[in-house]
């Protein structure tokens, strides 16, 4: 199987269901084009990029939490089972397990495209409707605010990428902290 079907398959997962087909449209694809393309742009390996922009968040389909940690497992199973060889599985787990900055800090280029990537993808203002929405409105923008500071300040490994969406930050940034101020 080649990274063009595995994206193929994880699309259709996406559109089957409802809930996750807006997912695949405000996030997955976004993820997977901004790290396409910062993988060329940083001379980053483009296979390792590629497949993990496509599976980091694939344990989300299933609602296990930690999504990276258990996703991280899941993609190197199945990079596995679809004939990859063991040290291109084994380095999309491992950027797989850093995109959230988190308990595990990226640390290899391809980890920091892909945490980039996934912030970048943020920034859409159409994320934050979706973002949280099972979740009231007034703790929806408080949160919001620390994912928007949290994605911008640590998640965004290259200056240049900064740059390009701080017009962006600016506005989400006062936009969240008036409709947090408006009680």
């Amino acid at each position: 199987m080649n990274i063009e079907e595995i994206e193929g398959e994880i699309r259709q997962k996406h559109l089957h269901d409802e809930r996750f087909a807006i997912f695949w449209k405000l996030h997955l694809k976004p993820v997977i084009d901004y790290s396409k393309d910062l993988a060329v742009k940083y001379n980053a390996n483009q296979e390792i990029v590629w497949l993990s922009a496509i599976l980091h968040d694939i344990a989300r389909l299933d609602g296990l939490e930690p999504h990276d940690e258990v996703g991280a497992e899941k993609a190197y199973e199945m990079l596995i089972q679809k004939g990859f060889k063991e040290d291109m599985a084994q380095r999309v787990k491992e950027t797989i397990l850093t995109h959230r900055c988190k308990k595990h800090k990226p640390e290899a280029l391809e980890q920091k495209i892909l945490a980039t990537a996934d912030a970048l993808s943020h920034f859409k203002p159409p994320f934050y409707f979706w973002f949280k929405s099972q979740v009231p409105l007034e703790e929806k923008f408080s949160l919001g605010l620390l994912k928007l500071e949290r994605d911008y300040r640590d998640k965004i490994f290259f200056d240049e990428e900064r740059e390009s969406v701080k017009i962006e930050y600016d506005l989400l940034r006062k936009w969240f902290s008036f409709l947090g101020e408006s009680k």
